[in-house]
């Protein structure tokens, strides 16, 4: 398995030059002219490539009312299926969730209920304890991408701190994307409010290479409003896999419970 990590700053070959921060702009680095229309390429190419994905990791949850850390399972498919097994101290088996962009079933053991309802917003939160999307999900397992409504030339395009910064305009407030200039992959995500305030971060770090695709092995999404962070360590992570089960396992004893 080759292994490579993004974002380290010995590997930038030489020093990346600010060239303008008009829409279509552009950068150079080593020696090569990168327009923000290739790092859009870049990230989507990425993206796209990553079809499939099983890992095993630790995940830890840390929010006002509560931190928790456990060990998690995942066997996720694009664009529609998620699920996730947790296990607590010990191997105990503390639940799983199967999520698809329509519904979601929800399994408690600790209290042996089975949750199903209608895939939204409400229903979400109250599974994750965090307002995430279902598309928010995803990348929070495989890696940054662009929202919805970013595909087209940025408000702004320059280099801070050594990466890219493609930065989109919106009527609540701006999106900026942090790039890493030699692998053109996203290595952070933060939504900023009317203001300039930080509410919303996704972070990728200990990128490697998967068959074809780069996938980050740590990953840290942060609500900083609410003061709510979850936090993705992979310990180990196959992708586009020819052949894989979701297999949700419920007790016929089962409480079964069902959510509007």
């Amino acid at each position: 398995m080759t292994k490579w990590k993004a974002g380290v700053g010995g590997l930038v070959l030489v020093l990346v030059l600010f060239a303008g921060c008009a829409p279509g702009s552009f950068m150079r680095t080593a020696g090569r002219t990168v327009t923000a229309g290739e790092v859009f390429q870049s990230v989507s190419r990425n993206h796209e490539g990553l079809r499939s994905m099983q890992g095993e990791g630790n995940l830890n949850v840390e929010t006002p009312e509560f931190a928790q850390s456990a060990s998690f399972t995942l066997t996720l498919r694009k664009p529609d299926s998620v699920m996730v097994k947790i296990n607590g101290p010990f191997g105990i088996d503390v639940g799983s969730a199967l999520l698809t962009r329509t519904d979601f079933l929800f399994y408690n053991s600790l209290r042996n209920q089975l949750i199903s309802g209608t895939m939204n917003a409400a229903n979400l939160g109250r599974i994750l304890r965090m307002n995430l999307t279902f598309d928010e999900i995803i990348s929070l397992f495989t890696g940054g991408t662009f929202f919805e409504g970013d595909e087209g030339d940025p408000d702004g395009f320059e280099v801070e701190e050594g990466q890219f910064v493609l930065t989109y305009a919106h009527r609540a407030g701006t999106r900026k994307y942090r790039v890493d200039p030699v692998s053109l992959l996203i290595d952070r995500v933060q939504v900023l409010d009317g203001k300039g305030r930080l509410e919303f971060e996704q972070r990728f770090m200990n990128f490697h290479a998967l068959e074809g695709t780069s996938v980050p092995y740590s990953v840290r999404v942060t609500q900083h409003r609410e003061r709510r962070t979850v936090a993705i360590s992979y310990s180990s992570v196959q992708v586009n896999t020819v052949a894989f089960q979701f297999i949700f396992d419920v007790p016929t004893n089962a409480e079964r419970i069902r959510w509007q």
